[in-house]
Order: structure tokens, then C-alpha cells, then sequence
């Protein structure tokens, strides 16, 4: 029988751990999936080609990281096409373009409405003081050119419905390509 004393002390000492680490930050999240991209092509979403995403993301992710600024452009793609290779994509390109489909797709299915959030933010420019008029005028058209961007990239009803499936699991990687609501 242990004497209590070493059974105090051991309880302590793991409280005391476990309080230091309740106290330490997150780790930044992985980014590799830029924020609000379009694809450079839409890709047609199946179920199994989501899985994939969602069973390769941190894989290519972990990749991606690791490789940062290193080597030559050519190597690092060498390496990140094999990667995505394995989860069944043609290449990084090819999983970059199914990310970002899924990603433009999660926003419509979560954000049906773009128009409204864009005219939201254009009504708010013009009393921003700290701005001046052309600056005002520069927001205001790159909104509307973003907003043409958007609608063109709405998803299709085939895409939409996949996702809509995967709204719980992908919300953690959509919060990494969403910028954080100001």
C-alpha cells in the first residue's frame, strides 16, 4: 500500500500539469487553403471524393507545412502531388481545385444569400471616416466585382446537396478558408 503522501503529491503534480496545459494556446491552424479562393475549375463533387478530401486534408496539409521554403518550386510540387496521389487525387492541383470547390460550395449552402451580405457591407462603406471618397468607391466596386465572382461560382444543386451532407466535418477546414466575421 502506497503511503498517502506519494498519492497527494502525484495527484497534485497532475492537476498542476494539467492546469499548465489548459493555459497554453491553440496551435495555429494549418493554412494551405487560400482564404475565399475560387477553383480555377469547378470540380463535380461525390460523396467519395469528399471523404478523400476530408481523410487527406491533414496529410497534405502536414505536407504542405513541411515543405515550406523548401527545396525547389518543382520538388515541393513533386512531393505535394504525391501526397494528394494517395488520397486518390490527380495531383495537388487537382486536390487544391476540389478544396476550393468544396469550400465556394460549404459557403453557398451555409451563406444561400451573397447579395445580401454584399450590399450589407457596401451600405456601411459610405460612413467610414477614415476613409476618402475614392477609397470608398475602390471598396465599393471591388465588392460588386466580387460579387460577380461568387454568383458565377454558385455551386450546382448535385454539389450543394453532397455537401449539405458534410456541413459538421468541413466547418473546421471552411473556418480556415473563411476569413474571421469582424
Amino acid at each position: 500500500m502506497k503511503p498517502p503522501g506519494i498519492v497527494v503529491a502525484t495527484c497534485f503534480a497532475a492537476l498542476a500539469y494539467a492546469g499548465f496545459l489548459a493555459t497554453q494556446p491553440p496551435p495555429r491552424p494549418i493554412q494551405i487553403v487560400e482564404a475565399f479562393a475560387l477553383p480555377e475549375r469547378s470540380v463535380v463533387l461525390t460523396e467519395e471524393m469528399v471523404t478523400r478530401f476530408l481523410y487527406g486534408f491533414a496529410p497534405v496539409a502536414s505536407t504542405a507545412r513541411e515543405l515550406d521554403a523548401k527545396g525547389t518550386a518543382e520538388q515541393r510540387t513533386a512531393i505535394l502531388d504525391k501526397k494528394a496521389a494517395e488520397f486518390g487525387f490527380a495531383s495537388f492541383a487537382d486536390w487544391l481545385n476540389t478544396t476550393n470547390t468544396i469550400m465556394v460550395t460549404y459557403h453557398w449552402a451555409t451563406n444561400p444569400d451573397p447579395r445580401q451580405e454584399v450590399e450589407k457591407a457596401i451600405s456601411s462603406i459610405p460612413s467610414m471616416v477614415t476613409l476618402s471618397d475614392k477609397e470608398k468607391t475602390d471598396m465599393i466596386d471591388g465588392l460588386k466585382a466580387g460579387l460577380a465572382k461568387v454568383e458565377n461560382a454558385k455551386p450546382t444543386p448535385g454539389n450543394l446537396a453532397i455537401v449539405q451532407r458534410h456541413l459538421r466535418t468541413l466547418k473546421p477546414l471552411y473556418e480556415q478558408w473563411a476569413p474571421p466575421a469582424q
